[in-house]
């Protein structure tokens, strides 16, 4: 009798935690802000064509994948070998079309999904370190930023370094402060990642902040000792040195390359002439300082204005926020891959995106300094963050209209180069539906045959876009 009046109060307890808990969700203005975010984005993927060039050429190569049934040496035109990234993201993608069908969709779908795993580990963290309420914000501040928000739907490398930057970042702490078993080990699956996904880039973005914390930490010898620097090291090696060695045996040259050309020769050569696979990024030497400022807005404004306002009216509170542990670390996170990145002039706003976690913890962090007892101060602080929950819920939502009243509706639509002038006319003509990309320029090869037949779309990057609109030609 007594087991069984114990065991019905636990279940009533675990009942009417299950219901506060759902309670708490359905009434957290946040998890809205998130879950109404990644479904914009998530329905929005298959909505606008794949456009952009580097879409275009990753999707390419994992189609030649699975042509060809051969997932460890990347091609690239008529067979050419591709040495321009590392494969991961090409399997995820070529795992996709196998599995939704090949389609713009399933494409970008990889990126959705890796992008939720970085926020995820972002609630994660700040949940440990701050409480419930901050960590929604943290996540909630980095769902709705701009370039997060665009990348996790996009067919490119990013997603999976901010992927394996996060996840180093965030296991090393907890290794060296928690003491977590596994953790250690997961500092090195995200290395693994990061050379799998963008090559030693990430292994660079991730031991520069570590070295520098453990270089200011006074216990570095003490810390060190957690980390399973050996055995860590064979499961990274294990991970990714495999296919840079089979490729390199199959096409030899490809780690010079590689190595040597993409990483440093990008970085010290601006304009560099050696990419085949590619654009070069040139702009002025620091400009990734303005870059971050642009793309981590408005976290960036909210960090400059309150760190502002702590020095003006609280120094004290500034000392404590500059002298904890947790908030260095946050700092050297963000400035290590801005001073890395300030004396190459070979950049783009896309460098700053493994910033944007530790930049979205350090705003939570901020948060954290309790405005006072006052009613006003109470007030005050409750309306700011219902501001920012208002600001960040716009962005997915006017992603949405671009995409529904500016993106062109040709999603779906196969794609063929035509050179012959005669051919271009006889599809305009008998086609009811057909776009046509020139190249920004050089308009004039279209036949003036045709030209009525056309209606401009818009200029999107290095091209115009053209509908032919059969009905308006004239025999």
């Amino acid at each position: 009798m007594v087991l069984l009046i114990s065991l019905n109060t636990t279940s009533l307890n675990l009942q009417d935690r299950i219901r506060s808990s759902l309670h708490y969700l359905l009434g957290n203005p946040y998890l809205w802000v998130i879950l109404i975010a990644f479904t914009i984005r998530l329905i929005s993927l298959g909505y606008y064509p794949i456009g952009d060039p580097t879409e275009a050429r990753y999707s390419e190569i994992t189609l030649k994948i699975l042509e060809s049934g051969n997932w460890v040496n990347l091609t690239y035109v008529n067979g050419e070998p591709f040495w321009g990234k590392p494969p991961l993201l090409f399997w995820l993608q070529a795992i996709s079309f196998k599995v939704f069908g090949i389609n713009e969709f399933s494409a970008r779908l990889p990126s959705v999904f890796i992008s939720l795993l970085v926020v995820s580990l972002v609630h994660y963290f700040a949940k440990k370190q701050f409480g419930r309420t901050h960590a929604w914000i943290a996540s909630t501040l980095l769902t709705t930023n701009a370039l997060f928000y665009i990348l996790s739907g996009s067919v490119i490398m990013e997603p999976l370094l901010l992927l394996s930057t996060t996840l180093s970042m965030v296991a090393f702490w907890q290794t060296i402060k928690e003491r977590g078993k596994y953790w250690g080990y997961l500092i090195f699956l995200g290395i693994a990642i990061g050379l799998m996904s963008k090559g030693p880039l990430a292994a660079v973005l991730i031991t520069m902040p570590i070295i520098t914390w453990l270089f200011m930490s006074d216990n570095w010898r003490h810390e060190l000792q957690r980390i399973p620097l050996f055995t860590g090291t064979v499961l990274m090696l294990a991970l990714s040195l495999p296919w840079y060695l089979m490729v390199e045996h199959t096409t030899p040259g490809f780690i010079h390359y590689y190595i040597i050309g993409e990483h440093w020769e990008r970085y010290t050569t601006a304009n560099w002439k050696g990419n085949h696979f590619g654009s070069t990024h040139s702009s002025f030497t620091g400009a990734i300082w303005l870059d971050w400022l642009i793309a981590a807005f408005p976290m960036s404004l909210i960090l400059v204005v309150s760190l502002f306002s702590l020095l003006k009216r609280k120094k004290y509170r500034v000392n404590n926020i500059l002298y904890e542990d947790f908030s260095r670390y946050l700092i050297v996170w963000i400035l290590t891959l801005l001073l890395f990145f300030t004396f190459t002039s070979n950049t783009t706003i896309t460098y700053v995106l493994p910033s944007l976690p530790a930049t979205a913890l350090l705003v939570a962090r901020l948060w954290k300094i309790k405005p006072g007892n006052s009613h006003n101060n109470s007030k005050k602080g409750r309306k700011i963050i219902s501001g920012i929950i208002l600001i960040s819920v716009l962005f997915p939502l006017f992603f949405m209209a671009v995409v529904l009243f500016y993106m062109p509706k040709v999603a779906d639509r196969k794609a063929e180069l035509i050179t012959n002038k005669k051919k271009i006319i006889s599809i305009v003509r008998k086609e009811s539906k057909v776009f046509l990309a020139i190249p920004h320029g050089d308009t004039s090869i279209i036949p003036g045959s045709i030209k009525q037949c056309l209606h401009k779309i818009n200029r999107f990057g290095r091209y115009i876009l053209f509908q032919g609109i059969k009905h308006n030609c004239i025999s």
